[in-house]
């Protein structure tokens, strides 16, 4: 399970300050998709779970590619990118949508 502490902005919302530094852009990918896709986002990936064939889901800023058993997500602005297990990106998903 990815570890993270909850922050807030000045305006309240809720932002993931990830523990290890290789899942910073989870972060980013939280603030610019989660509040606007995020159920749509957790569908995507449970449907896509058990299926070991590539899948893609792109956001506005953001693109999830489904590689079997983790995601990589990559800003398409910047291309940067990290790879998460799918399942932790489920949860963390999970955690922000109860939150936001």
């Amino acid at each position: 399970m990815l570890e993270y502490r909850l922050k807030r902005d000045r305006r309240g919302v809720p932002m993931f300050v990830f523990e290890d530094k290789a899942y910073a852009l989870l972060g980013e990918f939280l603030l610019a998709e989660g509040r606007n896709f995020g159920k749509e986002i957790l569908s995507f990936l449970e449907k896509h779970k058990e299926q070991k064939e590539p899948a893609e889901f792109a956001g506005n800023v953001f693109r999830i590619e489904v590689l079997e058993d983790e995601a990589k997500v990559v800003n398409d602005l910047t291309d940067k990118e990290c790879r998460v297990p799918l399942a932790d990106l489920a949860n963390v998903l999970k955690d922000y949508e109860e939150l936001a």
